[in-house]
């Protein structure tokens, strides 16, 4: 061993100084950036070992929040186009009973509809058009198919001759006001409410058009919901009106698909998607109560729907 360090060493005692001292600091400058490069490495190494708790959880942040707004960013770029699919529609459009007729805008735009899509429906109008039936808003370019199959069953156009129909004078008012009779509102057809009531022909089929969608009248204060009908209105009748539960229309939740369930006035996306998707796990329903726990139902729409559930007995 000591003659191969011999063998190695005699090479560099055979070099003048100068070359020696060359080598010598060659070999310093050597040993410290190895040195250098290990230190570093243990620092960069803890340094690494802070970021995801500081720096790299807000990046995914961030990255997510971006993601969110390019893809509102591509919805609102569909729907303006007319071509939003049907999945997106039926989570942006939260429909209500309307008249598309001279319907003020912030009406549209709480429905779910874009800026853009209401400026072009104004627009519209402003050169003179007019809905005179459902199937004329399908017209409307700036729609989708899925979105006028989600806004249709809430349309109520009133009937033209209501435009121009005259003035009542107060004796005729006075005569109609005294023969109010009591209506079974969930089984008279508009011309009996319309008499029994004393109320416009086209109120008169609103509420007619409502008690469909909704399956019937459960309490009298669900009149107020109906599009057009102004409180004076309500009190002068509520008194004379009666309701038969038995005339409902009820859902059975272990057999109604997610469409016609999203359809009811009253559901929405997120609670239609938490029954169906828990029935799917479950396979189904035993009582109505197993409703009351499922995670992500939004209390006021159960309330409000409760009446309408069923379970069809096994």
């Amino acid at each position: 061993m000591p003659n191969k360090i011999k063998k190695w060493l005699l090479p560099f005692f055979s070099l003048n100084t100068s070359e020696q001292r060359g080598i010598l600091l060659l070999a310093v400058i050597v040993a410290l950036l190895i040195g250098f490069n290990l230190v570093m490495s243990f620092f960069i190494q803890e340094n690494e070992k802070e970021i995801p708790a500081t720096f790299i959880a807000d990046v995914d942040a961030f990255k997510k929040e971006q993601q969110k707004i390019n893809d509102s960013l591509a919805i609102v770029k569909l729907q303006n186009s007319g071509q939003v699919s049907e999945e997106i529609a039926q989570q942006k459009i939260k429909p209500r009973p309307f008249d598309p007729n001279k319907l003020p805008e912030e009406e549209w735009l709480a429905m779910g509809f874009t800026p853009k899509q209401v400026k072009m429906i104004k627009n519209y109008e402003a050169k003179g058009g007019k809905f005179n039936k459902k199937e004329d808003v399908k017209k409307l370019y700036c729609l989708s198919e899925a979105e006028y199959n989600i806004i249709e069953p809430f349309i109520s156009i009133a009937s033209a001759y209501k435009l121009a129909e005259p003035k009542a004078d107060k004796k005729t008012n006075k005569s109609k006001q005294a023969v109010l009779l009591s209506t079974e509102i969930n089984s008279a057809d508009a011309t009996t409410i319309e008499k029994n009531l004393n109320v416009n022909p086209w109120l008169a089929n609103r509420i007619c058009d409502y008690r469909y969608l909704i399956g019937g009248y459960n309490r009298i204060e669900q009149l107020q919901e109906v599009y057009g009908m102004k409180p004076d209105t309500y009190e002068k009748i509520k008194s004379w009106i009666k309701i038969d539960t038995s005339q409902l229309n009820k859902i059975d939740l272990n057999t109604i698909a997610f469409k016609e369930l999203l359809k009811h006035p009253y559901m929405d996306y997120q609670t239609t998607k938490a029954i169906i998707s828990t029935r799917d796990k479950i396979k189904k329903f035993k009582n109505i109560e197993e409703i009351t726990q499922i995670e992500g139902v939004n209390d006021t729409i159960l309330v409000k729907m409760m009446p309408y559930f069923y379970i069809l007995p096994q």
